[in-house]
């Protein structure tokens, strides 16, 4: 859960009673990048109004549009990313080169509809928004950058609220049909993936 709402929130005691619990730091290195994959498979099923594949027998939840958006954190509540982390993404097998190549396909090209300069803008705006301060600042400067912003925020902070309102300021700035919609929402939901992560690693220094 605190990954999902809170990532820059996790302080050390949070591993100590992980570990005190039987969990080894592998176990919590696998938590957090379920939790984050989890959470951006859940934001392209918002996007495209996916239904449930396996049988509801409590009632699918049906969130509200009102429902206040996670909260963003404060200054001083961001973590360092520089400090020395207890867990290193490094430490399972594969996982930095798969998400370096992720990472690669979705922020380090210029592929219509969007430039890589924008897609830095959406990296930068959903950094913020989680306590990732390991991506490199982007600021908005056309009408369009700020409509991704946006959307970022919904995407990263109010998923459930992706819906044509959502999307109406990307559409008037340029992103006309639906393919060009879901890159921006695709490209900020992989950003919350790559920042959950850093933002929770960076966080159990502390």
């Amino acid at each position: 859960m605190t990954v999902t709402e809170r990532p820059w929130s996790l302080i050390g005691a949070d591993l100590a009673r992980a570990r005190s619990a039987g969990v080894d730091d592998a176990g919590v290195l696998h938590a957090i990048l379920q939790a984050s994959l989890f959470g951006h498979l859940n934001r392209i099923a918002d996007a495209v109004d996916v239904p449930a594949d396996y049988p509801d027998t409590f009632g699918a939840p049906r969130v509200e549009p009102a429902t206040p958006p996670y909260l963003a954190p404060g200054p001083a509540e961001v973590p360092d990313p520089r400090a020395p982390h207890p867990i290193e993404l490094a430490s399972r097998a594969g996982a930095v080169d798969l998400l370096a190549a992720w990472r690669s396909h979705a922020l380090d090209r210029d592929a219509p509809p969007l430039s890589r300069r924008e897609r830095g803008v959406i990296a930068h705006a959903v950094a913020v928004r989680l306590g990732d301060l390991s991506v490199e600042a982007a600021a908005p400067e056309s009408e369009l950058d700020h409509a991704l912003v946006e959307l970022a925020d919904v995407v990263t902070l109010a998923p459930w609220r992706l819906a044509p309102p959502a999307y109406a300021r990307v559409r008037a700035a340029g992103l006309s049909d639906d393919a060009q919609v879901f890159d921006a929402v695709a490209t900020a939901s992989s950003c919350t993936v790559f920042s959950r992560i850093a933002a929770s690693l960076a966080a159990l220094a502390r």
